[in-house]
């Protein structure tokens, strides 16, 4: 069993085809601002420059923006690689029955490894979804110690 940083929005499963869209778009800002923050620090030209050359250098690894995958619309994956982490952040609208402890009613959930910039992603994401509904974080799902944000 692995521990995870979770988070979840307290909202209609139907608002994933509102929340997907602008989650991709903001972890794609954010990513390449850290990206675009790390050649420029580092002497490299441009982004471009920094992707084709890093390895010259032994250079931490980036992705230029997300990839975002799904088999079957139920749940979704979006990997990314920032700062040499490669991270897989899950996110699934079909398990409300999840939590009910904590928040009774429909939910999307984000899930991703408790480890590296696992918190600074999903309360950067806190601040994207928030509009959808309140907002519920654990550093560490081991615990289970959700707190609203």
């Amino acid at each position: 069993m692995s521990v995870n940083t979770k988070m979840f929005v307290a909202t209609s499963k139907e608002n994933i085809l509102k929340i997907m869209p602008k989650v991709i778009e903001e972890l794609n800002k954010w990513q390449r601002e850290k990206l675009d923050n790390y050649w420029k620090e580092n002497g490299f030209k441009s982004r471009v420059h920094y992707i084709f050359n890093k390895n010259k250098s032994n250079n931490p690894d980036f992705t230029n923006g997300v990839n975002t995958s799904t088999y079957d619309f139920l749940s979704f994956k979006i990997t990314f690689t920032v700062n040499g982490e490669k991270r897989i952040l899950f996110i699934t609208h079909t398990c409300s029955n999840d939590y009910q402890d904590i928040y009774e009613g429909e939910k999307i959930i984000f899930s991703l490894g408790c480890w590296g910039m696992s918190e600074e992603i999903m309360l950067f994401l806190s601040e994207v979804v928030k509009e959808f509904g309140d907002v519920y974080f654990t550093k560490n799902n081991s615990t289970d110690d959700f707190e609203k944000i």
